[in-house]
């Protein structure tokens, strides 16, 4: 209140009526202060703006695992070879099975089921994996000479191969994984049977020996690449062979029936 007096007699000195000004500064004095401008930002009227502190997690990657009989294989390369039994004796009756169009399947062969199984795993694989296909009898074939990307062409054409195939000959275990050992870039096989092993090459060689074949394909693995068994209506000398296999090379055994 001095100050506005002081005010007041500053304005008399000078002839100037005080009333209006005086009355003017009073009711400024008066207001409240204006808030201070937010830094540049517009904010809304009522509060700050409301940040969400946990932002949604993002989509979780594609599991790039190939599958086999509903299986994920696990696996740190991106590539697969199947070593796929052909021999006569996948001519016999399977169990029912579901077949590609969802129906099940009472009255397919061994291979037929294997056949759908494998147009399954292939029809999954991502297109960065790279993958072939290995089966045989006594006589062991590639579908391809060495792998192949996974590209829908090459996924069409070897499921078209796959196909084709029909059951003939003895059991060249030893052999046709040993031929799949031989890409030293590929990490993962996945090996299939319905039987003994007992042929080594197309000239019909006898060798009934498990442990021959064992070492065969032991001997061969020196990438340390991992060998998955997969077996059908096994006898009991068998089924012990092909879980040693996979003991010896990392991998897993499953019985399919």
């Amino acid at each position: 209140m001095a100050l506005l007096r002081r005010f007041e007699l500053s304005l008399a000195a000078r002839g100037v009526a005080a009333g209006p000004l005086l009355a003017a500064l009073v009711i400024a004095l008066a207001l409240p202060a204006a808030p201070a401008a937010a830094s540049g930002y517009d904010l809304p009227i009522g509060g700050a703006l409301e940040v969400d502190e946990d932002p949604p997690a993002p989509e979780p990657e594609e599991d790039d695992a190939p599958r086999f009989f509903d299986e994920d294989i696990p696996t740190t390369s991106q590539s697969v070879i199947y070593v796929v039994d052909r021999s006569s004796s996948m001519s016999l009756p399977a169990r029912t099975f579901t077949g590609l169009d969802g129906e099940p399947v009472s009255d397919g062969t061994r291979l037929d089921m294997v056949k759908v199984e494998l147009t399954r795993s292939i029809r999954t694989l991502s297109d960065n994996f790279s993958f072939n296909i290995v089966i045989y009898s006594e006589c062991v074939d590639s579908w391809r000479p060495a792998r192949v990307d996974a590209t829908p062409a090459a996924k069409t054409a070897a499921i078209a191969w796959v196909n084709s195939i029909t059951p003939w000959g003895w059991t060249n275990t030893g052999g046709a994984t040993s031929r799949a050992l031989l890409d030293r870039d590929n990490k993962v096989v996945m090996l299939l049977s319905d039987g003994a092993p007992n042929f080594l090459d197309c000239a019909q060689t006898y060798v009934g020996d498990f442990e021959t074949h064992r070492r065969m394909i032991r001997s061969a693995n020196t990438q340390a690449a991992v060998v998955h068994g997969f077996g059908i209506g096994l006898d009991p000398e068998t089924r012990a062979f092909m879980m040693q296999v996979a003991a010896d090379n990392g991998g897993s055994f499953r019985e399919l029936d």
